[in-house]
């Protein structure tokens, strides 16, 4: 990592920059790998999570089932055109569609998804690694002094020439 002020090489592991003092502790949480991912569930809260979604697709297909089969049950008893029949069977299709996307995403969700998050997440750190230290390539840093290099002086100077 470089020191975003004076472009100075720095480690992780630093507070401030040797060179000129800039707070590197920010900056180092952005380079961490894991700084960004998502807060950790236990795996109660995590299942819950996935039936609640897969409760919640699952009652809207059936939802829309029953508007298919009363359109179809309506379509029997008035004996209407052959449209709203191919309409509500189209209906009651799409409801079970919804239904069993429900149950389908569940079942790759738990396991699927997370690798997915995994394999995204470790290609954009591998993409903004090198991208931070292209952007120093080619360019010199203008070389600053130390914050305490004054002071380091002083101490070998006489006391009288201080003043």
């Amino acid at each position: 990592m470089h020191c975003p002020n004076c472009a100075n090489e720095s480690d992780l592991d630093q507070k401030f920059c040797r060179k000129c003092g800039f707070n590197l502790a920010p900056v180092s949480e952005l380079f961490r790998p894991g700084a960004d991912d998502e807060p950790k569930l236990t795996k109660l809260e995590r299942d819950k999570l996935i039936m609640g979604r897969m409760v919640s697709w699952m009652i809207w297909g059936l939802l829309v089932l029953v508007l298919g089969v009363l359109v179809t049950i309506v379509n029997k008893q008035f004996k209407l055109d052959q449209f709203v029949g191919l309409l509500g069977s189209l209906i009651i299709l799409c409801g079970v569609s919804i239904a069993m996307y429900g149950v389908l995403d569940t079942m790759r969700g738990g396991q699927f998804k997370k690798r997915k998050r995994k394999e995204m997440t470790s290609a954009a750190n591998e993409i903004n690694q090198p991208a931070t230290t292209k952007e120093l390539e080619g360019r010199m840093p203008i070389p600053l002094g130390s914050v305490t290099e004054r002071t380091t002086q002083l101490i070998g100077a006489d006391p009288d020439r201080r003043n």
